[in-house]
C-alpha cells in the first residue's frame, strides 16, 4: 500500500500486460481511453476519464490527483481489451499533512546561532502517526559536559506529537549518547554546526553502539626453551 500526505498531487499508474502460454509478456492498449475511480473508505470522491488520462506508453496509462481528506483510498481502473472488460485497483493510505517547522520556539539563553535543532517525523507501520516516541540526548563524558558556555547537568528529552514530529534544540558540538524508543536506537554522535539536521540522517551518520563486534584476535608469539 502506497503512503501518501493530503494536498500533495498522486500519480496513479495502470498497466495493461498479458502472458502468453509460453510466459511471454506483452503490454496493449486499451481499445478506449480507461477510466479511474477514486474511493475514500469505499466512497466515490472522484471519476477521472477522457483527456485526464495520460497514455505514457503502450498499456500503461497515468492520472494526477490530490487526496484532500486523510484516510485510506481505493483507485479503481476500469478498461476494455478485444471488447473484454477488466478491472484493476489500488490501494493509497493518505496521512493528513503536519507543519515541519524548524524554528525554535523561544531563544537560546546562549543564543541560537550556538545551538542546532534536532528535526524528524515518527510514522508506525499502519501508516499512522507515532505520538509519545520519546528522543534523548545525554553528553557521554564530563568533559562533552563542560562546554565554553558552561557545565551541563542534565540530559534532553523530548516527545513526538500527535504529528509524530519532534523538534529538539541542542547545544552545537556536544557529544552526547542519541537514543530513540519504540526504535531501539541508540548512537553516540557529535551535534552538527548548523541550523538545524533531521534526526535519521544524524543517527545514519554514525555506528549503532549495541552492534554486536567482531573480536579482533592478537596472536602472541611463544619463545621455546
Amino acid at each position: 500500500m502506497a503512503l501518501r500526505v493530503t494536498g500533495q498531487s498522486i500519480t496513479t499508474t495502470l498497466t495493461i500486460q498479458f502472458t502468453d502460454n509460453a510466459s511471454v509478456t506483452t503490454n496493449y492498449n486499451a481499445d478506449a481511453t480507461p477510466v479511474a475511480k477514486v474511493y475514500l473508505s469505499s466512497v466515490l470522491v472522484e471519476t477521472i476519464s477522457g483527456s485526464s488520462i495520460t497514455n505514457v506508453l503502450t498499456g500503461i496509462y497515468t492520472v494526477d490527483w490530490t487526496p484532500a481528506e486523510a484516510g485510506q483510498y481505493k483507485v479503481l481502473w476500469s478498461f476494455a481489451v478485444s471488447a473484454v472488460s477488466y478491472t484493476q485497483d489500488e490501494d493509497i493510505f493518505v496521512l493528513a499533512a503536519a507543519s515541519t517547522s524548524v524554528t525554535p520556539t523561544g531563544d537560546a539563553d546562549i543564543g541560537n546561532e550556538n545551538v542546532c535543532t534536532i528535526t524528524g517525523t515518527f510514522i508506525q507501520s499502519n501508516g499512522n502517526y507515532h505520538e509519545g516516541v520519546i528522543v534523548t540526548f545525554d553528553p557521554v563524558t564530563t568533559r562533552a559536559r563542560n562546554t565554553s558556555f558552561g557545565y551541563i547537568t542534565k540530559h534532553s528529552t523530548v516527545s513526538s506529537n500527535s504529528y509524530g514530529y519532534i523538534s529538539m534544540p541542542l547545544l552545537r558540538g556536544t557529544e552526547g549518547l542519541l537514543s530513540v524508543s519504540f526504535a531501539g536506537i541508540v548512537r553516540t554522535v557529535t551535534i552538527p554546526d548548523s541550523v538545524t539536521v533531521d534526526i535519521f540522517d544524524l543517527l545514519a551518520s554514525y555506528a549503532d553502539d549495541i552492534d554486536i563486534k567482531t573480536p579482533v584476535l592478537d596472536t602472541i608469539p611463544r619463545s621455546s626453551l
